[in-house]
């Protein structure tokens, strides 16, 4: 018998605290005198408790097991979202996270009957170089067979030291058995994507996350495309949920002009007060701006939505932003484990915490309770919890009609996306789709049911057909990918975006941010 960790550490945390209560009721402090421990009394306390479990609990538990498990109890205790314990594994994709990097062969891979798949591989990279395709299926890694494997056992055995080796056997389209050999590499993940022009001169690109290089993809995307004949841009950060916080700083920067406040911290320890000035001349003075935000937008995100609103720079459209208004510090520990510690809240140029109550983030807060703050140009903007656009515009929920597609679905996602991937592949290999903006027909939304069926992934047909509108997007999406890889997805991504559009037909005929700034105040 084995119980769960979290049990155990349940268990510890409750007779510590109960066995800590009756000690200091005990002794550990006078009568009205507020009863503190010691460092070493409260050691003691813990090595007791935990020798007492070890020793007597049910089921066997080991030290390591205790020690860890009392860590992650502890930090959760402290009630902070943002406050974690990372063991080695964790903190290892943190780097990776925030590097933007990782050394691997560079494919996106999924489960599809069982087996692990590939989706794509990166231009360049050494999944590509090898040969390997879209619907390939990986069947054996270093001699191991990969039936039934998980994307995050796949991702841990394709990724390994730079300039070493992994050996698969590929089977393609029901053929034989291919093997391969990849030798591993830095692989990079950009996390500036969608990059294009739209109607009238409108220059797009979205910020997936915040990164060690976010800033030089910026400028080097927005350089390109201004010499392009880009006269304003959409810069879309749904989604986003931050990173860096040097990098949403750096962001801000190519935006704002010298000398003007981007972001500053403050926290308990002076280390964690600073403000972030902008340090260079703004390299487009002369472009609009539209920032796109949601509830998705979180942290360094906001850092760029929350300056460049406060000084006019930008008008801000969406939904309000997630409101993760603070800072952590990452403290390397002696076990290869680390400790995130959230050490400051920062405040926009305006002086606006746009730091929620944690536990609540899916409160909504009401306009009239949110503190009140003036732009450069005197326009009001609203602290209180996350960034409130200059524009409301998209959906914050679910529509009706797609949750109810979404709950018929129910656990057989993986059966779903396999009726979607050999049905857009067929749709692939008979050319029906001649170029990404495709229109999806009933004749393929009823090839798509037939898919499901025979994936025995059963939805009432009146709740298919009532959410066609999603439907048709889904199948869009896997089409377009499939047959005209990851460009074409994205190029039909954004022009299929009814926010984006929107975004683009309030910067027609706009030629100069302080312009934009005056029609939407005119206008909203």
């Amino acid at each position: 018998m084995k119980l769960n960790r979290r049990v155990a550490a349940a268990i510890v945390l409750f007779v510590a605290l109960l066995s800590g209560g009756w000690l200091m009721r005990r002794g550990l402090a006078a009568p009205g005198v507020t009863p503190r421990v010691t460092t070493a009394q409260g050691q003691r306390l813990l090595g007791n408790v935990m020798h007492r479990i070890q020793m007597s609990w049910i089921d066997s538990i080991s030290v390591d097991s205790m020690y860890s498990d009392a860590a992650i109890g502890m930090v959760g205790e402290l009630g902070d979202p943002n406050t974690a314990y990372l063991p080695p594994d964790r903190l290892r994709r943190l780097r990776e996270a925030t590097a933007g990097s990782y050394r691997g062969v560079g494919m996106s891979v999924d489960v599809r009957d069982g087996w692990i798949t590939v989706l794509s591989t990166r231009t360049g990279m050494p999944a590509e170089r090898g040969g390997l395709q879209a619907g390939d299926r990986l069947v054996e890694i270093d001699g191991q067979p990969m039936k039934g494997w998980t994307i995050d056992e796949a991702r841990n055995a394709l990724r390994g030291p730079l300039e070493s080796t992994v050996r698969l056997v590929i089977v393609r389209g029901g053929g034989s058995r291919i093997p391969l050999t990849l030798v591993r590499s830095d692989i990079h993940v950009s996390s500036v994507q969608r990059i294009m022009m739209l109607d009238a001169g409108v220059a797009f690109f979205a910020i997936t996350s915040f990164s060690d290089s976010t800033a030089i993809e910026v400028a080097h995307a927005l350089d390109s495309l201004v010499s392009m004949g880009a006269k304003s841009l959409v810069l879309d950060l749904r989604g986003n949920p931050g990173g860096l916080l040097s990098q949403g700083v750096a962001v801000t920067d190519l935006f704002l002009g010298k000398g003007q406040k981007i972001v500053s911290t403050r926290g308990r320890m002076a280390a964690a007060n600073a403000t972030y000035l902008d340090t260079v001349t703004q390299r487009w003075p002369k472009l609009p701006v539209i920032v796109m935000v949601n509830s998705g937008t979180a942290s360094a995100a906001e850092i760029v939505a929350g300056a460049l609103q406060d000084h006019d720079r930008a008008i801000v459209m969406g939904r309000p932003s997630y409101g993760k208004g603070s800072a952590q510090q990452v403290l390397q520990l002696e076990n290869g484990a680390a400790l995130k510690v959230t050490n400051a809240l920062w405040y926009t140029p305006v002086g606006r915490s746009i730091d929620r109550p944690h536990g609540k983030h899916d409160v909504v807060v009401a306009d009239s309770l949110r503190p009140k703050y003036k732009t450069d140009r005197g326009r009001t903007v609203a602290g209180g919890g996350g960034i409130v656009p200059d524009v409301v515009a998209g959906d914050s929920t679910i529509s009706p009609v797609e949750r109810a597609w979404v709950s018929a679905v129910g656990i057989k996602v993986p059966q779903f996306r396999a009726a979607l991937t050999s049905y857009a592949a067929d749709v692939t290999r008979r050319g029906i789709a001649k170029t990404p903006e495709f229109v999806v027909t009933p004749d393929m939304r009823q090839g798509f049911w037939n898919a499901l069926v025979a994936q025995h992934v059963i939805v009432p047909r009146p709740v298919y057909d009532d959410a066609h509108e999603a439907i048709d997007r889904v199948i869009g999406a896997e089409v377009a990918r499939q047959a005209f890889g990851v460009p074409g997805a994205q190029l039909r991504s954004v022009h299929s975006d009814a926010m984006i559009a929107q975004a683009a037909a309030l910067l027609l005929g706009v030629t100069a941010p302080d312009a934009l700034i005056q029609k939407v105040t005119a206008k909203h």
